[in-house]
């Protein structure tokens, strides 16, 4: 996130309706639940817009969306969207989501926890930020650190759970599932 700052990267990012965005969810019922709103031009993505709640379940989360402007092409959630609910039908978090109107919604890879943060570090190159609507998610991508342990003096090899986590982890679903849309159109966008 320092290489963005310095890059010039959190910046005014204007929302480009031509371009189908797409959404990263980290997912939570006690916890909170984050989403970060993205487009895509080229090689270049931009994060346009960032919410995040709590206490809430998906209807309240797909009132949110529909209520933005945003031209979606795909929603993308974590790998327990696919988890099935307890009501004994067999419904997934992802049928739910996608009744709600949410489609596509796919679901990333269950990839190894440390991998992800791997692939998000790589990924973050590539990220421009619209510094006012990703504010809160900016701040939690620069605040995600290890856990430290205060009885050795050692940080350990897992992140630390804290309000930081929800944004970070919306992020690492989107970075693991790093393809473009199939349906973007080549378009000639200014450059920012």
């Amino acid at each position: 996130m320092a290489n963005a700052e310095s890059d010039g990267r959190i910046t005014r990012l204007p929302y480009e309706p031509l371009i189908p965005g797409e959404t990263w969810w980290d997912m939570g019922k006690a916890d909170s639940t984050a989403i970060g709103f993205i487009q895509r031009h080229r090689r270049e993505v931009r994060a346009i817009d960032y919410y995040e709640n709590s206490g809430e379940g998906l209807p309240h989360y797909a009132k949110v969306l529909k209520e933005r402007p945003y031209n979606y092409g795909r929603h993308v959630g974590p790998h327990d969207l696919a988890v099935r609910e307890w009501t004994g039908d067999g419904t997934s978090r992802k049928d739910v989501a996608e009744k709600l109107g949410l489609r596509p919604f796919i679901v990333a890879k269950n990839v190894d926890l440390m991998d992800g943060i791997e692939a998000t570090r790589n990924f973050l190159s590539r990220v421009w930020f619209e510094e006012k609507k990703c504010a809160d998610g900016i701040r939690a991508l620069k605040n995600y650190r290890k856990e430290w342990d205060e009885n050795r003096g050692v940080w350990l090899p897992r992140p630390r759970h804290d309000w930081a986590s929800h944004g970070a982890d919306s992020f690492r679903t989107g970075a693991t599932v790093d393809e473009p849309l199939k349906a973007q159109k080549k378009l000639e966008l200014p450059n920012y």
